[in-house]
């Protein structure tokens, strides 16, 4: 069986289970769907290993807190079993551990408890618990459990009577988060696991780690100088790994390891049907693999790889799209920085400067990857240059770059967005006079901090689910997202100045040029309250403001209706602001 979540015109995303062929997607069966008594989106599915249940995560009201709801796969069975965590501000899969199901529950407080689950008769065991971690994988009664805060992430090690070590030696500055535990260990077996990390190193890659009571050994596997690990995912036997590489500034290459002979060697570089792949997962026995492909005019779809014979199954690979071109420039320091161009018609041609939009990923840690994206295509299509930049603080770009934002770095971070647009009208792409910033999330806040440091720049924004003053963001963020974000933003009760200097509300009287605002209703990550303040503040000088409020949204915008919407009004603010001289 495959299960997989899909979204259609209609609605939220919802999950799909179908049977397969004996070569995966060849001779597979009719999708059907899975019926669940909740509306909001499907954002997880994972099948246990004895191929009886089906765990589903849902974000009700398309919220940020999470729950989880439980199916057969009997298509007879039409019930479907909650796992009971309804006191938990949110609760979140993780994995199966045999028979029982893994999961991460968050009380409102931020105190996180990891538990195992049994599906059959709702009892629950809890792993460990600690203050904004969250468990990352189980196996016979072992655990790994993260602690820290971003960018400054380790793991435990959690044996089945409860005793737990450090997995690794202090590296501060290091990011240790993702991890598979391939033997529990004990009669005399050391614990055996592979972990995504860049301890000890600038990129991020994969570690295999041998610990007993009294000792721990670890080597490295696979890293690379020039790319980071995005992904590693194990087969339940333990015989095969699949590797997920970011390359060349946001690529995607993917490399299957034969991990039967002890220490794991590579077997396989199979090529990709697209530019950017993610979410790899392997059957029991590592026959065969599925993973999501998707570029810039191919939405993300779920293909399936005959790891036996080869080949990918179902229809033929496309030759992947061509990829927007990456441009590099230098930041006013001397850093290096680099981003996706998406330019209408011949994206080499030699087009006269015209209106572009600057658009500023979240995170900070996210990355802009020549993936599927229906507002750059939406922008493409009137003759609006887009322009997706990878500002310091970015992940893909090894642990140098990723920490270069941090705390009072966070100026530099501003300023590399001016950067972007000077280099763009330097290289006679833009026309000065038609520049609008745009961002989500991070990228929003951006958004509202360029327009105050860098006025006189833009001629508009478009700031999406962004924050505003970082005193009030965590002060109405969920507990365990303010905790995690002192080392990246700086500590309130220790660092009030630098916050009120990195804050853009406190200088909103810089700001006069139209700004469209964008949130979800249900947003508890970025609270609502972030952009209500700035447009208030805006309002009360008379600078023009537009507000677009999705009413059944969260932090991220996943209904095809409203991701339409959200283009046309994108759309309609350019040539309000660029004089109606597009489209």
């Amino acid at each position: 069986m495959l299960a997989c979540v899909v979204t259609e015109r209609t609605g939220y995303p919802r999950a799909v289970q179908r049977p397969l062929g004996p070569g995966g997607l060849d001779g597979a069966g009719p999708e059907r769907d899975v019926v669940l008594p909740v509306n909001g989106p499907v954002r997880r599915v994972a099948y246990s290993p004895n191929g009886r249940w089906l765990a589903c995560e849902v974000a009700p009201d398309g919220g940020e807190r999470e729950r989880i709801w439980l199916v057969t796969t009997d298509p007879e069975d039409h019930e479907v079993y909650p796992v009971d965590t309804f006191s938990d501000a949110t609760v979140q899969f993780v994995c199966w551990d045999g028979d029982l199901l893994a999961v991460t529950a968050f009380d409102s407080e931020g105190l996180a408890e990891g538990r195992l689950v049994d599906p059959e008769t709702g009892e629950s065991t809890v792993v460990d618990r600690r203050m904004g971690g969250a468990l990352v994988h189980a196996r016979d009664g072992a655990a790994l459990f993260r602690v820290g805060a971003r960018g400054h992430r380790e793991l435990l090690r959690i044996v089945p009577d409860g005793r737990w070590w450090p997995l690794l030696p202090v590296d501060t500055g290091s990011t240790t988060e993702a991890g598979v535990i391939l033997d529990a260990g004990g009669a005399g077996r050391p614990m055996r696991m592979i972990v995504r990390s860049d301890h000890s190193a600038d990129r991020m890659g994969l570690l295999a780690v041998e610990s007993d009571e009294d000792s721990t050994e670890s080597w490295p596997v696979a890293f690379r100088d020039d790319a980071d690990l995005d992904w590693v995912e194990v087969s339940l036997d333990g015989s095969t790994a699949v590797l997920l590489w970011n390359v060349r500034g946001g690529l995607s290459e993917i490399e299957i390891l034969d991990l039967t002979p002890g220490r794991p060697r590579l077997v396989h570089i199979p090529p990709l049907p697209e530019v950017v792949a993610s979410a790899p997962t392997l059957t029991a026995d590592g026959r065969l693999l599925a993973l999501t492909v998707q570029s810039l005019d191919q939405p993300p779809r779920v293909v399936m790889y005959d790891v036996e014979n080869r080949r990918w199954t179902g229809r033929p690979p496309e030759q992947p799209v061509p990829a927007p071109r990456l441009v590099r420039f230098t930041a006013r320091d001397g850093l290096e920085l680099s981003g996706w161009l998406y330019r209408p018609g011949d994206p080499d041609g030699p087009d006269e400067p015209g209106p572009t939009v600057i658009h500023l990923h979240g995170g900070p840690e996210g990355q802009s990857r020549p993936g599927f994206d229906d507002l750059a295509r939406r922008c493409l299509d009137v003759g609006v240059t887009y322009f997706l930049p990878n500002v310091r603080g970015s992940s893909g770009f090894g642990r140098f770059f990723i920490h270069a934002d941090d705390r009072y770095g966070r100026f530099a971070g501003i300023d590399d967005v001016e950067d972007a647009l000077l280099h763009l009208v330097d290289a006679g792409i833009t026309d000065p006079a038609r520049a609008v910033v745009s961002g989500r999330s991070y990228g929003g806040y951006l958004v509202n901090a360029t327009l105050v440091r860098h006025a006189g720049r833009w001629c508009g924004g478009i700031a999406a689910c962004g924050m505003s003053d970082l005193r009030t963001f965590y002060r109405t963020t969920e507990p365990w997202i303010a905790a995690a974000a002192y080392p990246k933003y700086g500590n309130p009760l220790q660092e009030r100045e630098l916050l009120m200097e990195v804050s853009p509300l406190l200088n909103f009287d810089r700001i006069d040029v139209p700004v469209l605002y964008i949130h979800g209703a249900h947003d508890t990550n970025v609270p609502l309250t972030e952009t209500g303040q700035a447009v208030d503040a805006l309002r009360e000088r008379g600078v023009p403001v537009d507000v677009l409020l999705f009413e059944d949204e969260g932090h991220d915008f996943v209904k095809l209706a409203n991701r339409r919407l959200l283009g046309d009004r994108v759309v309609r603010f350019c040539q309000e602001v660029f004089d109606g001289r597009i489209g």
